[in-house]
C-alpha cells in the first residue's frame, strides 16, 4: 500500500512540475492552475509521510522572497493602492514558486530529474511555435491576405509580447543545444538530428518575430553556442561551418526590407532624441522615457515612489512635458523600473539575483546557465520584464530550476 502511495504522489509532484513549466507559453490561469497542483501534491507527499519535511533555506532563494518583500513595503508608501496591489498579484510568482521549491522532495530535484523538465520547457516552446505560424497561415488563408506580413512580428506572436517570446525562444535554443537527449532517450539514436532541427525551426521562428530585442538575443545565444562547439566539445570543423551558416542567415536577413525595416528604424533614431517628436516612433518614445528617468530616480532615490505609482510618476511627466502616450506608462527597463519603484535598495536586491547565482555558475563552470542569465539580463534592459505575469513566471522559475541544479546534489 505504501509502495502504491509513494508511485501516486511520485507521479503527482513529476507531472505538476512538467505542467509549470509548460504553462510558461499559457494564459495566467493555467499559470495560477499549475501553481496550485504543485503546491497540493507537495503538501500530498508529506501528509502522507511519504517523505520527510526537510527544508533547505538557500540564501539565493532567500534573495527572491526579499525582493518581493520589498514590493510589499512599497505598497505602504504608495498613493495608489489599487495598483500597487495588482502590482503584488503579477509578482506573485515570485513569492509562491521558491517557496515551494523550498520544501520540494530533493529527489525531484536531481540534474537527470531537471533536465526532463528543461525538455517539457523545450516541448511547450515548439508546440507555441507551431500554434503561432499556423495562425498566423490561417488567417492568412481564410482572408486571402498575403502570407508574409501574417506572419512577422506582432502577427506572427499573437497574443504573446514579441520580446516575452523572444526571450523564451532564446533560452529554448540554449537548452536544446545542451540537453542530453541520449541520456534521456538512450535507445534513440537520432538525437543530434532531432537538436539541428529544433534548433534551426526556433532560429526561423526568432528571425520572423522581427524584435530588435531578440535579434540581439538570438546573436548571444548562438556566440554561446559556437564557443562552446569550439573549445568544449572540440567540434571545430562543425563549429566553423555553423558560423559561417549563421552569419549568412543574419545578413540575408539585414538585407531583406520586410525583415530590416525596424532594425534599420532604430538604427536611424538612436542619438536623434532632441530632434524626433516622441510620439513618431516606439523608439523615439523608449528614448524620451530613458533620458528622463534618471530625473524621476534622483527625487526618491533611496525607496522609490512606491510599488503602486510608477504609472502616475510617468503619467505626471507625460503631462508635465505636453506629451501623450497611450501605451508607455512603464521605464520599458526592468532596472529603471525597480528603481523609479523601490529605489536604489529595490535596485541592489534585483542585481543581486543575478550576480551571486552568474558567480556560482562561472565557479561550477555551467555556462549554459550564465547565458540564460545574460539572455535575461539582456532583456531587462529593453522590457519591464516582471511587470507582466508571464515575465515574472518566467524569471521565478527559470531561476528556481537553475538554483536547484547548481546547488542540489544528484
Amino acid at each position: 500500500m505504501k509502495l502504491k502511495t509513494k508511485y501516486i504522489i511520485d507521479k503527482f509532484v513529476f507531472f505538476s512540475i512538467v505542467f509549470i513549466c509548460l504553462s510558461i507559453f499559457l494564459l495566467p490561469f493555467f499559470k495560477s492552475l499549475a501553481i496550485t497542483f504543485l503546491a497540493l501534491s507537495t503538501l500530498c507527499a508529506f501528509f502522507t509521510k511519504t517523505y520527510e519535511l526537510k527544508p533547505l533555506f538557500d540564501k539565493k532563494i532567500l534573495l527572491f522572497l526579499i525582493f518581493f518583500c520589498l514590493h510589499i513595503i512599497g505598497v505602504f508608501y504608495s498613493s495608489n493602492k489599487d495598483s500597487a496591489l495588482f502590482d503584488l498579484q503579477i509578482k506573485l510568482p515570485m513569492l509562491i514558486l521558491p517557496l515551494i521549491f523550498i520544501f520540494l522532495p530533493k529527489s525531484f530535484l536531481t540534474k537527470d530529474k531537471l533536465w526532463l523538465y528543461a525538455l517539457s520547457i523545450i516541448a511547450g516552446l515548439i508546440i507555441t511555435i507551431f500554434y503561432c505560424f499556423s495562425f498566423g497561415i490561417v488567417r492568412a488563408v481564410s482572408n486571402s491576405l498575403p502570407l508574409l506580413p501574417e506572419i512577422i512580428y506582432t502577427k506572427l506572436s499573437a497574443s504573446f509580447h514579441p520580446s516575452y517570446l523572444s526571450l523564451f525562444a532564446s533560452t529554448g535554443l540554449v537548452l536544446t543545444y545542451k540537453i542530453p537527449l541520449n541520456n534521456i532517450f538512450p535507445n534513440f539514436n537520432k538525437s543530434g538530428l532531432i537538436k539541428s532541427i529544433l534548433i534551426v525551426l526556433i532560429s526561423i521562428f526568432l528571425i520572423m518575430l522581427n524584435s530588435r530585442t531578440g535579434f540581439i538575443l538570438m546573436v548571444i545565444s548562438y556566440l554561446w553556442i559556437l564557443i562552446d562547439m569550439f573549445f568544449v566539445r572540440k567540434r571545430k570543423v562543425l563549429a566553423i561551418s555553423t558560423a559561417l551558416i549563421v552569419s549568412l542567415s543574419l545578413l540575408l536577413v539585414l538585407n531583406t526590407n520586410i525583415l530590416s525595416q525596424r532594425y534599420n528604424n532604430a538604427i536611424n533614431i538612436i542619438g536623434q532624441t532632441n530632434n524626433i517628436e516622441p510620439e513618431m516612433s516606439s523608439m523615439s518614445q523608449r528614448n524620451f522615457i530613458y533620458s528622463n528617468s534618471l530625473n524621476l530616480i534622483s527625487e526618491n532615490i533611496v525607496f522609490g515612489v512606491g510599488t503602486g505609482d510608477v504609472k502616475s510618476t510617468f503619467g505626471n511627466l507625460y503631462e508635465k512635458e505636453n506629451i501623450h502616450f497611450h501605451s508607455y506608462l512603464n521605464a520599458h527597463n526592468q532596472y529603471l523600473q525597480t528603481t523609479i519603484a523601490l529605489g536604489l535598495i529595490g535596485l541592489l536586491i534585483l542585481l543581486s539575483l543575478f550576480f551571486f547565482p552568474m558567480i556560482k555558475m562561472i565557479r561550477e563552470k555551467e555556462f549554459f546557465f550564465l547565458t540564460i542569465f545574460l539572455l535575461i539580463g539582456f532583456s531587462f534592459l529593453f522590457e519591464s520584464m516582471l511587470e507582466r505575469n508571464m515575465g515574472t513566471y518566467f524569471f521565478a522559475l527559470i531561476y528556481v530550476l537553475s538554483n536547484s541544479y547548481l546547488y542540489k546534489e544528484d
